[in-house]
């Protein structure tokens, strides 16, 4: 008889995109399938997240317990995901960002993307639209990468009219239309979300209605963008919600407790560590999953990771 080593450990799997775009957001359905085999062959008992909150909270999480969360709503969360989830009989949790549903639209990250993939660029990017002292050069592939990374990094912080302005400047410097929402990388349509939410096992959670870095925003911003994000997600599916993702994984304790005032009952972060009964409810940390990751080898070393203290435990809020 194996003894398990789990420690009372929990892990909550993160992903994004289940498609063979190659990007670094995304995890191909082959591999994705492999891994829900791997859950099976290492006897993992998937449950519900709400439900695997609820058993932490109460210390009787079944050993060896694993919920499945996907993030920001990508249409293949519905074409990829989800068929392969029922084929296992998994259940699984997908965040959404509500501002999705106000039409067809492309995240900011993948219109960068799309802008420094370009192959007809100009041969540097202004100083302006990189945030830096000079104008930064795009000759090779690692110059791109670099200006990429120059040119994203403020993203995170700002407000959704600064993020438009600036997409709407790169766009126009690279000379490449907005998307038009017809394209495989996009949201899901409020009736693609609709018909997700019915099938067995399949729940949508909120992810804020813009995706903004939490921590950088003053407190009614943060109430905003939690409250506004349950609410229309609980008027286009006709029930309650009460699972978050903290977009980025960024969280602290104000934003911690704006989210229990909006009425949430389980939030996940990021962390690359186990749950257990000592995590806070709504400070859930979880693991990244990326495309080659030895996911075996990773859930045996989080399940028997030995229990310690960290700022996720139940004294954070």
């Amino acid at each position: 008889m194996r003894t398990d080593p789990s420690h009372g450990n929990a892990v909550i799997l993160m992903y994004h995109r289940i498609a063979d775009d190659g990007t670094e957001l995304c995890v191909s359905p082959a591999e994705f399938r492999a891994h829900l085999a791997v859950l099976r062959e290492e006897g993992c008992r998937v449950l519900p997240l709400q439900d695997l909150a609820q058993a932490l909270a109460r210390g009787d999480a079944p050993p060896r317990s694993v919920a499945i969360t996907l993030d920001d709503g990508y249409l293949d969360a519905l074409t990829e995901a989800a068929p392969l989830l029922r084929e296992f009989d998994y259940p699984a949790t997908f965040f959404v960002i509500t501002a999705t549903l106000d039409g067809p639209a492309e995240f900011w990250w993948e219109t960068l993307q799309r802008v420094f993939d370009h192959p007809s660029l100009p041969a540097e990017l202004d100083a302006e639209l990189a945030g830096t002292q000079a104008p930064l050069p795009l000759r090779t592939p690692a110059q791109r990468r670099a200006a990429f990374d120059a040119a994203r990094r403020p993203f995170y912080a700002w407000t959704p009219q600064q993020r438009r302005e600036r997409i709407a400047a790169l766009l126009g410097w690279s000379g490449l239309a907005a998307a038009d929402g017809a394209g495989p990388v996009r949201a899901m349509t409020p009736e693609e979300l609709r018909r997700l939410d019915a099938m067995p096992g399949m729940e949508l959670g909120a992810h804020t209605e813009n995706h903004l870095l939490l921590p950088a925003h003053a407190l009614p911003v943060k109430e905003q963008e939690l409250l506004l994000c349950r609410q229309r997600l609980e008027a286009l599916l006709g029930r309650e919600v009460r699972s978050l993702s903290y977009p980025y994984g960024a969280f602290d304790e104000e934003s911690v407790r704006a989210a229990q005032r909006a009425g949430f009952a389980a939030a996940v972060t990021t962390g690359n560590q186990p749950a257990s009964a000592h995590s806070h409810p709504l400070v859930l940390p979880r693991c990244a999953v990326q495309a080659g990751d030895d996911l075996r080898a990773r859930l045996r070393e989080l399940f028997a990771a030995a229990p310690q203290a960290h700022h996720y435990d139940r004294s954070f809020a």
